[in-house]
């Protein structure tokens, strides 16, 4: 060990006395050093990198119970559900009050919201009278209760009386669910809520998780599935070439999108089948990509050398000429992503994506409201436009930085 280090030194002081600069880095401080200039000098490769570990946070902070990122925001459908009984609840106790004195006694509150009747038909139908009885009750023993009808603007006291000021059942929203649709942002909901009462940015959040895992997943099946043919057909040539190639040319024939559809129409709505038949559309162009370099690289010395000496065909391929491809290969698979993400996204806004959560689909719900509830389309369109960008100039920086022949002419 203590000669390999002095014949290290000895290279050093060699290498100084010539006048070259000698690299004390080490693996790591390179890498750092990489990063640091990539990010000053590609200006949109890094907004790619910030957008990309954004979301990927996002995405992580989704994980668990409670819905939301982090636990902000209501996803889950019985929070969503008891917001919009309370909103109704409130709306039905100020049409009770109307008119009544604001001196009414807590006893004489008690007897009125206890009174199942007052919340009508609608709350009977889906069986939460109960529950808006003891959410009212609550609030008489809290002693909050009028406070709480003026605060939310459903009751107004002029004069000693109280006045029902609620409007839910002239604009025709007499129902327990439909009295927190299509809410506007607000310090409630941030990015308002859609048709069925959803917080929207719990939902944004949520699809986040959905698209990174199909994208990443699909992109790496079939980045991996298309290096391996791409290596054995370039590697090999032949007949094996020949018939890898024409299987993937097959393959590739029919158009992604009927290919797609048809995958969708036989197999069950899954996020797994979602993922499988986008990562089939990754095989062919980096089997392609991945033939074309090995192809050019096999004939090189070096490679030669290794046959001469003995090396097999899986040695060569996996010792001298995969790694000297993986610079496309982060390529590809960058971009990928964020092209199976946006496949992902289309296939959900035409129904035929999974029964998750998913940004297409809340553009397409929300494209009806367009015109008037504008948000129920607009967030999920930037959080899908930013991710999208964000992998696509990330893609786009790299291969300035990994191909040498896009170096000199940058």
């Amino acid at each position: 060990m203590s000669e390999q280090r002095g014949d290290s030194e000895q290279l050093d002081d060699f290498a100084s006395a010539q006048g070259l600069r000698v690299d004390q880095a080490t693996g790591v401080r390179r890498l750092l050093t990489s990063f640091r200039n990539f990010m000053a000098t590609k200006r949109l490769g890094a907004a790619g990198v910030i957008l990309v570990v954004l979301w990927s946070v996002i995405a992580v902070g989704t994980v668990g119970d409670g819905g939301g990122w982090l636990g902000i925001g209501r996803y889950d459908s019985r929070d969503v559900f008891e917001i919009a009984s309370s909103k109704y609840a409130d709306d039905k106790i100020a049409n009770v009050l109307d008119g009544l004195s604001a001196d009414i006694s807590d006893a004489d509150l008690r007897a009125l919201v206890s009174d199942e009747g007052i919340y009508e038909q609608p709350a009977a139908d889906v069986g939460v009278q109960g529950e808006m009885v003891v959410y009212a009750l609550s609030r008489v023993d809290d002693g909050s209760l009028l406070e709480w009808l003026v605060d939310e603007q459903q009751i107004a006291i002029e004069g000693g009386t109280i006045s029902d000021v609620d409007r839910l059942l002239a604009s025709g929203t007499d129902n327990p669910l439909i009295t927190a649709s299509l809410l506007g942002p607000s310090g409630k909901h941030w990015f308002g809520t859609d048709r069925a009462g959803h917080d929207l940015f719990s939902r944004v959040t949520e699809g986040a998780r959905l698209s990174l895992y199909i994208g990443f997943f699909a992109t790496l099946i079939g980045v991996v599935a298309g290096t391996l043919t791409g290596l054995v057909s370039g590697s090999l040539g032949g007949g094996v070439d020949l018939t890898i190639n024409r299987v993937l040319d097959a393959v590739q024939s029919f158009p992604p999108i009927a290919f797609l559809l048809l995958i969708a129409s036989i197999t069950d709505p899954s996020a797994l089948w979602v993922t499988l038949s986008l990562s089939v559309l990754g095989i062919a162009p980096t089997n392609r990509i991945v033939r074309g370099s090995v192809i050019q690289i096999r004939e090189m010395p070096y490679v030669e050398a290794a046959r001469t000496i003995g090396a097999s065909s899986q040695r060569v391929m996996g010792m001298h000429i995969l790694p000297n491809i993986m610079a496309p290969l982060i390529v590809i698979f960058s971009i990928t992503i964020g092209a199976f993400i946006l496949a992902e996204a289309a296939l959900s806004f035409l129904g035929l994506g999974t029964l998750d959560v998913s940004w297409g689909k809340m553009i397409a719900d929300g494209r009806q409201f367009i015109v008037y509830s504008p948000w129920t389309s607009l967030w999920a369109g930037l959080a899908l436009t930013s991710l999208v960008f964000g992998f696509n100039v990330l893609g786009d920086a790299l291969r300035d930085v990994l191909d040498p022949r896009q170096r000199g002419s940058r």
